[in-house]
């Protein structure tokens, strides 16, 4: 059994500067992960970033390969399947040569009709396996992360049967992606894919939709779905993706910088309420 304390805390960022990796630091988070989107990738000086984040300190946990509608691995017309899964591979070669070995990938886009699901699925499962495949070659590891609404992966029965198509494949964990309706609770995610679960995306939310709120503004019960990580002997970084406000303010439902490192130690206290947005 692992101890939340121990994790790493990190954030899920687009920046490559210095000066940002550098306040991250000085804020207590140790760790990052890269998340860019398609239209900025080509624009990624990767041995700069890698330069950047080993002068500023700052761990490189993972890369978030980009996601949308043109960029979609599930995609059942084969053709454009394949450029995406193409397009993903030559991302993942890139940030592999500056020792990034570690690769988030969605494993579908949305919406997606009702009586077209199955299709998508098989696609998915082949990309998957080519992207998988790819990883291996490069040393890396790829996690599925757990997508919301008609995406697939919104609950553990499809996250099983994703993960089901290669033993090397890995989880993302995020915890403001388990909707209502659609059959998970946390605990029973981590109690079904626990033992693959390898890194996650952190902030809350008020379980109709993802809203990537600062812990502690919605209404994850944190006590449960950290005691239930600990229990699977998950080791990785409490990693927040979202969460933080756009200035250095902690304007409700969002935080600072500077309180994630507290955030992150103090995450048993906040037991599934909804803090007031007039609480600062």
């Amino acid at each position: 059994m692992t101890n939340y304390d121990k994790w790493i805390t990190a954030v899920s960022t687009s920046h490559t500067d210095y000066e940002f990796l550098k306040r991250l630091k000085d804020c207590g988070i140790d760790g990052m992960e890269l998340s860019v989107g398609w239209q900025k990738c080509d624009d990624i000086n990767w041995s700069e970033f890698r330069k950047n984040a080993d002068q500023a300190g700052m761990r490189i946990f993972s890369y978030h390969l980009p996601f949308s509608n043109d960029i979609n691995i599930a995609d059942p017309i084969e053709e454009r399947r394949i450029n995406a899964v193409k397009y993903q591979q030559g991302l993942m070669r890139k940030a592999a040569a500056v020792g990034i070995d570690r690769f988030i990938i969605h494993p579908s886009a949305e919406p997606i009709p009702v009586e077209e699901r199955p299709e998508w699925m098989a696609a998915s499962k082949i990309s998957l396996k080519e992207l998988v495949q790819t990883a291996a070659e490069l040393n890396s590891v790829l996690c599925i992360e757990d997508l919301p609404r008609s995406c697939l992966g919104h609950n553990a029965a499809e996250m099983l049967e994703l993960v089901a198509v290669d033993d090397r494949l890995r989880v993302c964990f995020d915890v403001n992606h388990l909707l209502t309706g659609f059959g998970t609770t946390h605990t029973e995610f981590v109690e079904k894919l626990g033992h693959l679960i390898v890194t996650t995306h952190m902030s809350d939310y008020d379980f109709i939709d993802e809203k990537h709120y600062f812990p502690g503004y919605g209404l994850i019960d944190w006590k449960e779905v950290v005691e239930a990580l600990e229990n699977a002997d998950y080791d990785g970084p409490f990693l927040y993706e979202g969460g933080f406000s756009p200035n250095d303010k902690a304007e409700a439902p969002y935080g600072r910088f500077e309180d994630a490192k507290w955030r992150h130690m103090n995450i048993k206290e906040l037991r599934g309420r909804m803090i007031s947005v007039n609480q600062q």
